[in-house]
Order: structure tokens, then C-alpha cells, then sequence
């Protein structure tokens, strides 16, 4: 990764490497907005550029090598100077005087943690998704205070990089306050997260603000065609850009296998749900289409689109504007869906749908997961519909 292969984001690269080479590097940040746009690119780049000794520096801009021992080290997250935190499970007999986040996690939660790092070293548009992996613990945060104490090696300048920051819990955020109440001079720590209203106010006051831009659906589509090893047609990647809503890491998530027979197997789905009689064999058959290979990112792509279907629904049904539909090749038949489903609550149902994302991602059945979901968009379409009729 090097500052040419994040997508979009120019004002905010040219603005780092502006402070870089004035040496008016802050002792905190707090990188935000969406997920998916790059706020974990930018911070880990950012860190690289930062402690490269062979660093370009030319027109303003401040650029690593990308070929010495640091660079190389700093691609991989194996470098000294550059420490990422992201939310871990919490390890059987772990309480609250832990003082390392891994110290009692099991071989197996070990390696899964290393194939989820090893794989946002790959692309640091990855998003994590370690298995009840739900918050970061103060253990993480003793961490990161006892490597502020210590004194610098006098090489480069230390990094701690705080991924979706808005899962500290309530007492490592306390005790993370601290640590920004004492910042040390070779010290720079960012905070990355899509949920700014969800922290502190008091950690946010300490932090300097960058705020990150959704991108474009052209980005998104040069991007996939780019630096996807899937071959996209053009179509399908302006499609799958504009599904994405700027977001290149759910850009990503609707790639691979066939994109059009996913968006396929996300109407039998929906049809079997909201079908009015004798729809238990059906939908259950659906269901076990679904699940029986088991393939969770599979299911997650068609949930995903299934949530985005339903918010363009929403917003044809709240204002008739055509223009606002991400989807749109569906607008007739999202027409349709409306006029049958008069006064459905499509945004409780989008809510059930993000709830399922969130329980995939923790690992829980995919038959159970899908089933309930079945069960609740029913209560709200089939149900509530009724009796307003």
C-alpha cells in the first residue's frame, strides 16, 4: 500500500504529508466517517510514511520508499514503531488485571487473530471479523499506556492505531482518557472509527479532527477493476459501486462468485418471506438452500444487498424520487413492493437485517440466523400490514 494506492481521499493525504513535512505531527487524531473508505489506509500509511528513512520528499509531498526494512516491516504489521489495536475476544479467566489482550486466549482464537491481521496487512480495506470479538478491552489499552511510558528508541516515531475506537468499552475509554491527558513527545495516536457520536467527548476534544469522505462510485469502480484478482465487467463494477453507497470494503464484500446470481437468490429469498399462505415449506427450502454450504460470506453479500434493497425502497416510498434508488435496475418492481406493502416499517425491517449481519459476524448459525430474520420481516410486513388493512 503506498499514498497512490488508497482510493480517493486526496485532501486528507495531501494534509498528512503536509504536517509531515512541516514536523507538525499531533500527538492524537481521530480519523471518521463511514465504514469502508479508508480511515485504516490513511492511519497505517500515514505511520509508514513517518518512520521510512528513505522517505521522498518533492512538491510538498512526503512519500515512503516502499522497499527498505521499514516499509517492508510497516506493510506486514510487524514493525516496532507501529502497534494496531482492533477489538479481540475476551480470553477464558481473563478479568480485569490482565495486562495483555492475548494473554489467555486459546491456540485457536490465537490464529484466528492472525489470519484476520495477516489479512488486513494484505488489503487494509479488510474489515475484521474475529468470532465475539464485541469490544477493546482496558487490557488493550494498559497496553498502549505502558508503551507511551517507555522511553523512544530514538528511531523514527511510534505509532498506536486504534481500529473502530468506538469499541472500547466504558472502562478503557476512561482509562484511554488518561493516556491522552500525558502524551509524549515521540508519541502519535489515531483513532479510526464510523461511529465519531459514540465517543467520549472528552476523547474527542484531545484529538485532532480529520474527518474521511465517502467515495465515489467511480472510485469504487476503478478500484475494483484495478485491484480485485475476480475479472469485473464494467457493468457489474458501476453496478456493485453503486450498491456500495462509497463504501470500497462493502464494495469488496459483493464480489466473487456470481454477482448476478446472488442478487437472484436474494428476491427467492425475500419472495418466500413475504409470501401470504402456505409459505413454510417454501421459505424453509430457501433457507436450506442458503445454508447448506455453509459459505457465511456468501450469505453475508446476499444480506447486505438485501439490506440495501430495502433502504432504496424506503427512500422511494418516504419521496417517489427515483434518483435516490441505489438499485437502479429494481425500480419497478420496488414500485410494486410498496404499493402492496402500504405502510410496512421498512426501516425496523432494515434494522433486523443489520442485526442479522451482526450475528453472522459473530458466528452464530446461519440456519438460526436466517430463520429469525424470516420470522421477524414477516411480523413486520405480513402481520402489521393486515391489520392495517
Amino acid at each position: 500500500m503506498s499514498w497512490s494506492q488508497i482510493i480517493g481521499q486526496q485532501r486528507i493525504k495531501s494534509v498528512l504529508q503536509r504536517v509531515i513535512t512541516d514536523g507538525r505531527i499531533a500527538h492524537a487524531y481521530m480519523f471518521w466517517g463511514p465504514q469502508g473508505i479508508g480511515k485504516d489506509a490513511l492511519a497505517l500509511e500515514f505511520a509508514k510514511a513517518v518512520n521510512c528513512p528513505n522517505s521522498i520528499k518533492m512538491d510538498g509531498e512526503y512519500i515512503a520508499c516502499d522497499e527498505c526494512d521499514s516499509c517492508r516491516r510497516a506493510r506486514s504489521l510487524q514493525h516496532p514503531n507501529i502497534k494496531f489495536i482492533t477489538a479481540l475476544p475476551a480470553g477464558k479467566g481473563e478479568d480485569r488485571k490482565s495486562r495483555s489482550p492475548l494473554a489467555k486466549l486459546s491456540d485457536e482464537q490465537l490464529k484466528q487473530v492472525q489470519d484476520q491481521l495477516a489479512q488486513k496487512a494484505a488489503n487494509p480495506y479488510h474489515r475484521i471479523a474475529i468470532p465475539n470479538a464485541n469490544a477493546i478491552r482496558i487490557a488493550a489499552i494498559r497496553e498502549i499506556k505502558q508503551g507511551v511510558a517507555l522511553s523512544g528508541t530514538g528511531k523514527g516515531r511510534r505509532f498506536y492505531i486504534v481500529s473502530n475506537a468506538e469499541n472500547m468499552n466504558q472502562e478503557a475509554a476512561n482509562a484511554f482518557l488518561k493516556t491522552l491527558e500525558e502524551p509524549s513527545p515521540d508519541v502519535t495516536i489515531v483513532l479510526t472509527t464510523s461511529r465519531r457520536d459514540q465517543m467520549l467527548q472528552t476523547i474527542r476534544s484531545r484529538c485532532q479532527d480529520v474527518r474521511c469522505a465517502v467515495l465515489s462510485d467511480d472510485e469504487i469502480a476503478d478500484a475494483l477493476r484495478d485491484n480485485t484478482t475476480e475479472t469485473i465487467s464494467d457493468e457489474n463494477a458501476r453496478l456493485i459501486a453503486r450498491l456500495a453507497n462509497g463504501s470500497y470494503t462493502r464494495a469488496l464484500s459483493l464480489t466473487g462468485d456470481d454477482f448476478s446470481e446472488i442478487r437472484g437468490e436474494v428476491v427467492d429469498f425475500f419472495r418466500a418471506m413475504l409470501k401470504r399462505r402456505n409459505y413454510v415449506l417454501d421459505l424453509y427450502a430457501q433457507i436450506e438452500h442458503i445454508a447448506g454450504d455453509k459459505d457465511r460470506k456468501r450469505v453475508e453479500q446476499m444480506l447486505t444487498l438485501l439490506l440495501l434493497w430495502l433502504r432504496d425502497a424506503f427512500a422511494l416510498s418516504a419521496s417517489g424520487n427515483t434518483d435516490a434508488v441505489v438499485n437502479i435496475d429494481q425500480v419497478a418492481p420496488m414500485q410494486r413492493f410498496v404499493e402492496n406493502f402500504p405502510g410496512a416499517d421498512l426501516l425496523a425491517a432494515s434494522m433486523k437485517v443489520e442485526e442479522a449481519l451482526r450475528y453472522l459476524k459473530q458466528n452464530v448459525q446461519i440456519h438460526l440466523t436466517l430463520t429469525r430474520l424470516a420470522l421477524e420481516m414477516r411480523s413486520i410486513f405480513i402481520r402489521k400490514v393486515s391489520r392495517a388493512a
